[in-house]
């Protein structure tokens, strides 16, 4: 009997021990909710688990950068000198460079950091030159429109395919229709001089002459009337207006046009005599500074004056392989930066490897923001309001 009892707990002791160790081996297999987990197949093999705990995951290349932005700082017995430096590589598919206008017309002023906020810019520059009433001074095409045409005496920056280059241009532009050709007009152009002018909305809601003129009335290409005027009159939002100051152009315009013909306008670009056409937009700059790596810089010109003082300077140059070169000096500042002569800019321009370069507007107009702020110290202690400007942002916004 005793034999049996010890027989029966030995039996139970084995049992308690076996069902010890597999335990554990089941608890493991069991997920939360008592189901089979997936590291097991349905016969109760064990499948196999990747070992992840040492695997990374594959390397991303982060996306290129929309410009690259640095400083320059110089101290020497007879010069201190900051620049502010923007390069853009215009390959990039990612960035968008572009010229803005303070307004949508052609004519007024804004402050470049509200050019910049409205365009949702990552960077802004300021640009070219203009009249006193903001008008521009030259060639300006963008949006697939010409806003003005070149003045034909100082350079134009393009871009096109993906590249930036710089060119002396003249523009052409001419009204043309049924047996009508009319050439030698002024384009987009204020003055109360005597002639034929053309304006187009681009120029603004009225063509600003207070004086009597002769108004074609253009409305969807066709000849709506003609009307004279003492007055500013509105150009058409859908078309655009023929006007003649003075009685032998009013006399030429009222023997060729007639009321339910078609016009429209035309023009060309011409660089060294041969049609330039394809680019995307181009903008009417100050002096050449370098041309294929060799410093032309003037003494003077109309925009400036004199060239040979160091003041605060703005430039765009461009690089072998097409991408854009912004740079802003500080100026007027003593212990800060004195400013640079266009000689001496162009020096500095030849150090960065630009191979063409052109003058922007500078003083107190040069300015440069990267990301909302103000990266360069203006001269005259806060911004100046500007004509226009360029903008780099992300071009998927």
């Amino acid at each position: 009997m005793k034999t049996r009892a010890l027989s029966i707990s030995l039996l139970f002791i084995l049992s308690i021990m076996v069902l010890w160790c597999i335990c554990p081996v089941i608890a493991r297999n069991l997920c939360d909710d008592g189901h089979i987990s997936s590291n097991q197949q349905g016969d109760g093999t064990p499948t196999a688990t990747p070992d992840t705990s040492s695997q990374t995951p594959a390397p991303t290349s982060p996306p290129p950068e929309l410009y690259r932005y640095y400083t320059i700082s110089e101290s020497r017995q007879d010069l201190d000198l900051s620049m502010h430096i923007l390069e853009v590589d215009l390959s990039n598919s990612q960035v968008m460079v572009r010229p803005v206008t303070s307004h949508k017309t052609l004519f007024g002023y804004k402050f470049l950091s509200e050019m910049s906020e409205e365009w949702q810019a990552e960077a802004a520059v300021n640009a070219g030159f203009s009249y006193s009433n903001g008008l521009l001074g030259g060639f300006l095409y963008m949006d697939q429109k010409l806003f003005t045409p070149a003045s034909g005496n100082f350079p134009v920056i393009f871009v096109k395919d993906n590249k930036g280059f710089i060119e002396d241009v003249n523009t052409r532009v001419w009204v043309e229709g049924e047996d009508v050709k009319l050439e030698d007009v002024y384009f987009n152009r204020y003055s109360q001089d005597e002639g034929i002018y053309v304006f187009t909305r681009s120029y603004g809601q009225m063509n600003r002459i207070d004086k009597r003129h002769l108004n074609v009335v253009i409305s969807g290409n066709e000849v709506q009337g003609l009307i004279i005027r003492h007055k500013s009159y509105e150009i058409p939002k859908d078309g655009f207006l023929i006007t003649a100051i003075g009685k032998e152009y009013e006399k030429k315009l009222d023997n060729l046009i007639k009321p339910g013909i078609m016009l429209e306008v035309k023009f060309e670009v011409l660089a060294s005599g041969k049609s330039l056409t394809g680019y995307d937009w181009g903008y009417e700059c100050g002096s050449w500074i370098l041309k294929d790596y060799e410093i032309v810089a003037p003494l003077k010109d109309g925009w400036v004056g004199t060239l040979q003082t160091r003041v605060p300077r703005t430039a765009v140059g461009v690089k072998e392989d097409g991408s854009l070169v912004f740079v802003v000096v500080d100026g007027r500042q003593k212990d800060l930066s004195d400013g640079l002569t266009l000689n001496e800019l162009g020096q500095e321009l030849l150090k960065l490897g630009v191979k063409d370069a052109v003058n922007l507007d500078g003083g107190a107009s040069s300015e440069m923001i990267i990301d909302g702020k103000i990266v360069n110290s203006p001269s005259a202690g806060r911004e100046r309001m500007l004509p226009s400007g360029f903008i780099i942002k992300s071009a998927t916004d």
